[in-house]
């Protein structure tokens, strides 16, 4: 079976980002935004599965991390959520079920929402307007905390794009839109592109996985049903 790019899209992005930097600033209209001395000198510009801190007195469930965030300047970035899929992102769906409005779960201890309705600022009551992320950085994995731009984007394909400028969700003002083909085509030919995604995906996963058992795992007997 043939590995779908939504599979690994958040890491292929964030590994484009991080070697174009600059054009990908100018692509999405970031560059009047960031410390460019910042962007050229960070290990990492971009990161995948960030995870939110607290909101007023309710923390997020631990699933809801953001696709992709991308550091502007120090202490401050901006998030990208992707679906590159190309079915059931229809408005409807999108506005009924991703942008549904947050609200108190868990004996009113957790936000329960999907994560565009978080970046939305979709909340059933009045929230702090700062949002805030935390990574890991640097080759001790220290943790950097993280405001997030009230803007934020959601990266899709262009046929989708093209659907919803006719029929588009309910977003707020604060969302923009990315084609990922216009990044794809920005970092460069499908021969790199290709080269990219093979090398993200030539790892052992055998031992990634952490497969092995023990030295006389093959000489188990099977359990007898």
């Amino acid at each position: 079976m043939a590995v779908s790019l939504t599979h690994i899209a958040e890491p292929i992005f964030a590994a484009i980002v991080n070697r174009i930097r600059e054009p990908f600033l100018d692509l999405c209209g970031l560059r009047e935004q960031a410390d460019l001395d910042f962007v050229r000198s960070v290990p990492e510009l971009a990161t995948c599965e960030a995870k939110l801190e607290p909101l007023g007195s309710r923390s997020f469930d631990g699933a809801s991390r953001v696709d992709v965030l991308v550091r502007l300047r120090k202490g401050h970035a901006v998030a990208f959520e992707l679906k590159l899929g190309t079915t059931r992102l229809s408005r409807s769906r999108i506005d009924e079920e991703w942008l549904r409005t947050c609200v108190p779960t868990h004996d009113n201890q957790r936000w329960g929402g999907n994560m565009m309705a978080i970046l939305d600022r979709r909340f059933s009551e009045s929230v702090p307007d700062e949002l805030f992320a935390t990574i890991e950085t640097g080759k001790g994995r220290s943790r950097e905390r993280l405001l997030l731009s009230r803007f934020w984007f959601v990266v899709t394909r262009d046929e989708i794009l093209s659907q919803w400028h006719t029929s588009s969700p309910s977003f707020s003002e604060f969302v923009r839109y990315c084609s990922f083909e216009d990044v794809v085509n920005r970092f460069g030919s499908q021969a790199e592109f290709n080269s990219l995604v093979h090398e993200m995906l030539n790892f052992d996963y055998h031992s990634v996985w952490k497969l092995d058992s023990g030295d006389n795992a093959h000489k188990r007997p099977l359990a007898r049903r």
